[in-house]
């Protein structure tokens, strides 16, 4: 048990010794290692084993300091155990990693704590302590302080996952991007370092049904004073305040065009076929996000479809094309053809309702009292799912629901008389 020895030492070592480690100059406040522990071993058919441990102490006296350092120690206290178990009864576990980092704004600490488990994503969490109160700070407390809503962490959930991937071709790189936004939890783990907010916000995967954290440094609220406008024949783009709205001459309608989490700089719109109109949105990260006009206006609903995954780094559109940071030209017409697309495709079924969808978008729905068939097409996405228009064949109906695919499964609102939908894959 050798952890347990040396983990006693460091506590006693600690109790005795109040100085420790400054963990910030000129500060009068000090955080250490609890734990400090880098073990190898072999079991008995030789296979090494290792893991390596370091847990954060906060010398405070007061009673705040002393429960959230018990709090800390009893997060990892099964693990550890289990480690300690593994070594003594000789049979290996995977390499596991335990490690913090500390951020100071002013006289406040952020314990970022990340755990790894060999080829798994990091897990982390996140204390807060003040030494000025002498008090643990909750996350809830900081969004209240920063002035932080549930709207703004959806908006910097769907930046870090277009940052995140920019340049990938996953067939359903669109429906990651929906779970990652619309199954954000209400409150995540953030840090203050030196007045910048970073959120640790988790981003959806295709590693089995992974999920990897990655830090996002927040923006604060400011007034985005780019003003600008395009038109193509019957319809006009318009970007104010960050804002993106759509008229249409057609109808003498202005439209908000939903889904834009994004900060913008341009706003395009042009034909790229035979009475075929898109809008294109261009960020100020050099991302370029797409509007399928023509789906959304039948169903008074127009939204963005995100970016165009392969599409990075742009400075400028101009006549259905993008220009790139190299002075390349990138028509939008080939970047829209080459856009990943993951068909619905199967039957979905629940003890009452079956959906069965073709890859044409063709749809049927069966419940115990009535049968609806028609057209589904996608729109874009909101922060409540993807949108999809849907034409009921036998009512001459044209409305919106929202689709959240999940793995196997979809959640479906406010399609028919039904308010929620939760329907399982049906594995033929």
């Amino acid at each position: 048990m050798t952890w347990i020895k040396l983990c006693s030492v460091v506590f006693l070592s600690l109790s005795l010794i109040f100085t420790g480690c400054k963990s910030q100059s000129n500060e009068e406040v000090y955080v250490s290692d609890l734990y400090n522990i880098h073990e190898e071993y072999q079991d008995a058919w030789g296979n090494v084993g290792k893991y390596d441990i370091s847990l954060p102490y906060i010398h405070c006296d007061s009673k705040s300091a002393k429960k959230l350092n018990q709090t800390i120690k009893n997060e990892y206290k099964d693990l550890i155990h289990t480690l300690n178990e593994a070594e003594e009864e000789k049979y290996t576990l995977p390499d596991t990693s335990i490690s913090y980092k500390e951020y100071w704004n002013k006289k406040m600490v952020s314990l970022v704590i990340k755990e790894e488990v060999e080829a798994d994503y990091p897990r982390y969490k996140v204390y807060h302590f003040d030494f000025k109160t002498k008090k643990r700070v909750s996350n809830k407390k900081l969004y209240k302080k920063y002035k932080i809503n549930q709207k703004d962490t959806k908006a910097w959930a769907a930046q870090a996952f277009d940052q995140e991937y920019a340049d990938e071709y996953y067939d359903n790189v669109k429906e990651l991007r929906a779970q990652t936004i619309c199954s954000l939890p209400s409150n995540l783990d953030m840090y203050v370092q030196k007045g910048k907010l970073n959120i640790l916000i988790p981003i959806a995967t295709n590693y089995g049904s992974g999920i990897k954290v990655v830090s996002y440094q927040a923006k604060r609220k400011k007034s985005n004073k780019i003003e600008d406008s395009s038109t193509f024949d019957q319809t006009t783009l318009t970007l104010k305040n960050n804002k993106i709205s759509l008229y249409y001459s057609g109808t003498d309608k202005t439209y908000k065009v939903h889904g834009c989490f994004n900060e913008y700089k341009q706003v395009h719109v042009y034909e790229i076929g035979p009475g075929v109109t898109y809008g294109f949105l261009l960020t100020t990260k050099g991302l370029v996000e797409v509007i399928a006009i023509e789906d959304g206006l039948p169903i008074n609903r127009v939204c963005s479809q995100g970016p165009l995954y392969g599409l990075d780094k742009v400075k400028s559109l101009r006549s259905g094309q993008a220009l790139t940071e190299k002075d390349q030209l990138i028509d939008l017409f080939d970047a829209l053809r080459n856009q990943p697309f993951k068909s619905m495709e199967g039957t979905y079924t629940n003890d009452e309702i079956t959906l069965q969808i073709e890859e044409n978008g063709n749809y049927a729905l069966q419940d115990t009292e009535n049968s609806y068939s028609g057209l589904l097409f996608g729109v874009g996405m909101e922060e409540e799912g993807l949108v999809y228009g849907y034409d009921d064949y036998n009512q001459d109906v044209l409305s919106y629901c929202y689709v959240l695919p999940m793995y196997s499964e979809l959640k479906i609102k406010h399609l028919f008389k039904y308010d929620k939908l939760e329907l399982e894959y049906k594995y033929e």
